[in-house]
């Protein structure tokens, strides 16, 4: 896990100048622990928007930025939020997902920047069947923009054998 959140923080350096305040800026506790609180919030969301099918609400989770990539099992499988749109777009209506996450770490790393590594558990259904189920290791970096926190990098990949 330590070493999938110093990934993260490494992959998240460049994109440490396009946010929010300077990069410089130190992150005093109250505000690293209101950036936790509020990232926290937004993977609420996520879980809630899955589950409820509201892909378009979930799309807009996404970061619509040049730098947005998305890994899946070790490839880039999205290279903008549009790509995500198109594939949500897809998704059976009656489709829906549970996620539940376990030993989720969200590290605030500079204003408007934060990581997230978790371990995950994902149940699919369609018109309230039993379907796939996924499990592995998530991680991701959110940049806050207007509209809240926007994921701009993201990996998963499954748990091996």
């Amino acid at each position: 896990m330590k070493r999938l959140i110093l990934f993260s923080a490494l992959a998240t350096i460049g994109t440490v100048g396009a946010c929010p305040g300077s990069p410089d800026a130190t992150l005093t506790a109250m505000h690293a622990a209101a950036i936790r609180d509020s990232v926290q919030v937004t993977l609420d969301a996520f879980r809630r928007y899955s589950a409820a099918g509201q892909w378009d609400s979930l799309a807009g989770l996404y970061a619509d930025d040049a730098d947005f990539r998305w890994m899946d099992q070790g490839i880039i499988q999205y290279r903008s939020a549009a790509q995500i749109r198109q594939a949500l777009r897809r998704v059976s209506p009656n489709t829906r997902s549970k996620t539940t996450y376990f030993d989720t770490k969200i590290v605030a790393l500079a204003p408007g920047v934060a990581a997230v590594a978790t371990i995950f558990h994902t149940q699919f259904t369609d018109a309230g069947k039993p379907g796939a189920e996924s499990g592995g290791v998530l991680d991701m970096t959110l940049v806050h923009r207007d509209g809240g926190w926007k994921i701009l990098l993201g990996h998963s990949s499954s748990r091996g054998p």
